[in-house]
């Protein structure tokens, strides 16, 4: 990572409070499939640069919580579109969260593999199928045609549209972040 870990006990208040969020709750759960913080405490993965300004990190994690708790868009879908994001950027640690995720969501390693090939996976159902469909054209081509959105609405209705676009731009920024900021999955 290009950027030193921030130590907590140096923490401005909104730090810590951020850095809370992260380390305690539903976040920090053993059930979740991935952490962002390690045994010793630090921050990894977006939140270990997010608290670099705390006032972004909070409405970022905010957005994030919203993404990953109360979608209405099916578990699966939203892993195959974060995942699909993933690997349009090649961002290890996005892959590394989100491949575990995906497999808490009741993806196969036949789907995590066919998806990390370009392809779809077998079995999907019509929402997971039209989640894929549109996050590649709007990864591809930045929106849909009249006909792809007309398709997607109709099985994902609006409000469904609009929660995937904006899962695909999230993770997008997520991406970039991790990207300009070197920030790495944990070594194995």
């Amino acid at each position: 990572m290009r950027v030193e870990d921030v130590d907590p006990a140096g923490m401005s208040d909104e730090q810590r409070s951020l850095y809370e969020w992260y380390t305690t709750g539903r976040r920090a759960s053993p059930d979740s499939p991935f952490q962002l913080s390690t045994p010793d405490g630090k921050l990894q993965g977006p939140p270990a640069v997010w608290i670099l300004s705390p006032a972004f990190g909070q409405a970022l994690q905010k957005i994030g919580g919203v993404v990953r708790y109360e979608s209405a868009l099916p578990a699966r879908g939203r892993e195959i579109a974060i995942l699909l994001v993933g690997h349009h950027h090649r961002s290890a640690f996005e892959l590394y969260a989100h491949t575990r995720a995906g497999r808490a969501a009741g993806l196969s390693e036949h789907d995590l593999a066919a998806l990390a090939d370009g392809k779809e996976p077998s079995d999907l159902s019509a929402a997971e199928g039209s989640i894929l469909r549109a996050t590649k054209a709007i990864l591809d081509r930045g929106t849909l045609d009249d006909l792809e959105y007309r398709d997607t609405v109709d099985i994902l209705g609006e409000p469904g549209l609009l929660e995937l676009v904006t899962i695909v731009g999230y993770y997008n920024m997520v991406a970039w972040q991790l990207a300009v900021f070197d920030v790495q999955p944990p070594a194995a």
